[in-house]
């Protein structure tokens, strides 16, 4: 992912709970809910392959990313 997929001043591999338009960044790019994506973030931190790889364990869909 470049730093042009990213949400504007968001570190480009960080998940930030906090940061709206970033959760829409995410939440699209993954393809799972604000609920689903806050329940990866908290089981495995905002690191965005981390919360890839436990979404595609729970059966999401993790986008293409």
């Amino acid at each position: 992912m470049s730093s042009a997929d990213t949400p504007s001043g968001q570190a480009p591999h960080q998940v930030d709970m906090e940061d709206e338009a970033g959760l829409e960044y995410w939440r699209e790019h993954f393809g799972v809910t604000t609920q689903q994506l806050a329940e990866a973030v908290l089981a495995v931190g905002p690191e965005a392959e981390a919360v890839r790889e436990h979404l595609l364990n729970q059966g999401s869909s993790a986008g293409v990313g």
